[in-house]
C-alpha cells in the first residue's frame, strides 16, 4: 500500500471524534501482464481498462477482481470511455473503434473505414463525443490528424476537418462549442469555437512534444502534458500557454482532476520502465512527486475525491482511495435507513430520487476504510445486507453513477 499523505478529519456525529485517514495508491491484482493504456470508471464500483492486443478488463466490485472482456480485436487499444454504466467506446490502431451497449459483454466495430491510428476517445456528454488520431504517431514527420464526431451517442460519426502534421493525441471540450486538440509530437494545440467545424492553431511554445493528455478545470484554465516532464497551462482559454515546473523529466502521459484544485498526472521513466505520479492541491501551480514502485503508467481517471484508477505497463492498475469525503457528506442529502440499528439487513430510503444510472452504495468504517460496495438497479429503496461486517457504526454514500446524491449512518448490531 503506497502512501501519499495522511490527514485528520472531524466526523460530525455524537459517537465519532477525530479519525486519522490515509490516502493511498494500491496496486491491484489484474491477472495479466499485458500493457494497459486506457481507463474509464463510469460508477464507483465499475471500471474498465484497455490496452495492447485488444485487451479490455472490467471490475464490478471496485477493483477486487477483474474479468477479461471479448473485444473482438487484436489491435492495440489506446483509449476507452464510458458514458454510462452500459454504454462505452474503445479505439486504437488500424482504425479500430468499438462500441458496447451492454456493459462490455459484447463489443462491435463501428466500421470507420480508415487505417489511421486512433489515440483518444472523449465525450462531452452522453450524446456528443470524439474519436481522434491520425498518422505518424512515432515522430515529427509528415502526416495528418483525424477527428471524428458523434452527436447521437455514437450511432453515427462525421469526419471533421483539422490541419496538422501528426496525429491528435487528445481532445477536451469546455462547452458544446469550445474545444481543444493536442497535435502529437509538436508544440501545437488546436482550438475550435464552433463544435469542431473549424480549428485554429494555438502555439504552446517550447520544444518538448505534447504527446500526453489534456485537461481543463474551467472554461479558461487547462493543462497539457508530454515528454521531458512537460506541463503547460493556460488561464485564458488557450490564447497563451505557460510552462509549469513539474519537478520531473519523465514522460508524462495522463492527467485528470477531480475538482479545480486537486489533480494527478501519471507517467514514468522510459529507460527504467518505472512509474511516477504527480499530485497538486493548488490547482496545478505546483506538483509533488510520488513513486508507486510499478512499471510506467499511462492514464489516470479520478472518479471523485475518494476514488481513482491509474493504469500502465505490465498489467498495472493502481486504485486511489482517500477519506470518507466530508465535503461530499456536507453537500449530499440525508438518507435514512430502517431498521437502524439492524442485525441482518436494513433498507435505505433514497428520498424518491429518480436515478439516471444504477445506484451504487458504498459503506465506510468510521476510520475511513471502504468495507462494502454494491451496485443496484435504479431503485429509490436499497436493501443492504451486513454479511460478515462487524458490529459498530458506519457511514454510507449513495451514488447515481459517479455522482453522490445521499449519505447517512447505519449501526450494525
Amino acid at each position: 500500500m503506497k502512501k501519499i499523505y495522511t490527514l485528520s478529519i472531524l466526523l460530525c456525529s455524537a459517537v465519532a471524534s477525530f479519525a486519522q485517514v490515509t490516502a493511498t495508491w494500491t496496486a491491484l491484482t489484474t491477472g495479466t501482464t499485458t500493457n494497459l493504456i486506457g481507463v474509464s470508471s463510469p460508477t464507483t464500483s465499475v471500471c474498465y481498462a484497455a490496452g495492447s492486443s485488444g485487451i479490455i478488463l472490467k471490475t464490478s466490485n471496485g477493483g477486487v477482481s477483474w474479468t477479461p472482456q471479448v473485444s473482438g480485436t487484436t489491435e492495440d487499444l489506446y483509449s476507452i470511455w464510458f458514458t454510462s454504466a452500459t454504454t462505452g467506446f474503445a479505439a486504437g490502431d488500424n482504425g479500430v473503434a468499438l462500441r458496447t451497449t451492454d456493459g462490455g459483454v459484447t463489443w462491435i466495430d463501428m466500421g470507420f473505414g480508415t487505417s489511421d491510428a486512433f489515440r483518444d476517445v472523449w465525450f462531452y456528454d452522453a450524446n456528443t463525443g470524439f474519436i481522434s488520431g491520425g498518422t505518424n504517431t512515432t515522430g515529427p514527420t509528415t502526416g495528418h490528424p483525424r477527428i471524428f464526431k458523434t452527436t447521437d451517442g455514437g450511432f453515427t460519426w462525421s469526419d471533421l476537418s483539422i490541419s496538422g502534421t501528426n496525429a491528435v493525441y487528445s481532445v477536451f471540450f469546455t462547452s458544446a462549442m469550445v474545444g481543444y486538440a493536442d497535435i502529437g509530437y509538436s508544440e501545437q494545440v488546436m482550438k475550435t469555437t464552433n463544435g469542431g467545424t473549424s480549428w485554429t492553431a494555438v502555439s504552446a511554445g517550447g520544444t518538448s512534444p505534447l504527446i500526453g493528455r489534456m485537461h481543463f478545470t474551467s472554461s479558461t484554465k487547462g493543462f497539457v502534458v508530454g515528454s521531458g516532464g512537460t506541463v503547460k497551462s493556460t488561464t485564458n482559454a488557450g490564447a497563451t500557454w505557460t510552462s509549469v515546473t513539474s519537478g520531473t523529466t519523465n514522460f508524462l502521459t495522463g492527467i485528470d482532476f477531480y475538482d479545480a484544485s486537486n489533480g494527478f498526472i501519471v507517467g514514468g521513466n522510459t529507460t527504467t520502465n518505472t512509474g511516477e505520479i504527480l499530485s497538486t492541491t493548488n490547482g496545478g501551480l505546483s506538483w509533488s512527486s510520488y513513486l508507486p514502485g510499478t512499471q510506467r503508467l499511462y492514464r489516470v481517471d479520478m472518479v471523485n475525491s475518494n476514488l481513482g484508477y491509474a493504469v500502465g505497463l505490465g498489467g498495472t492498475i493502481l486504485k486511489y482511495t482517500s477519506n470518507v469525503g466530508i465535503q461530499e457528506l456536507s453537500n449530499a442529502a440525508q438518507f435514512n435507513a430502517y431498521p437502524n440499528p439492524f442485525s441482518s439487513s436494513t433498507t435505505i430510503d433514497c428520498g424518491g430520487h429518480t436515478f439516471v444510472n444504477n445506484a451504487v452504495l458504498e459503506v465506510y468504517s468510521m476510520d475511513g476504510r471502504l468495507v462494502a460496495s454494491k451496485e443496484y438497479s435504479r431503485e429509490d429503496k436499497i436493501v443492504f445486507e451486513k454479511n460478515d461486517m462487524a458490529a459498530g457504526m458506519y457511514i454510507f454514500h449513495v451514488y447515481d453513477g459517479r455522482t453522490v446524491i445521499g449519505k447517512g449512518k447505519i449501526n450494525v448490531e
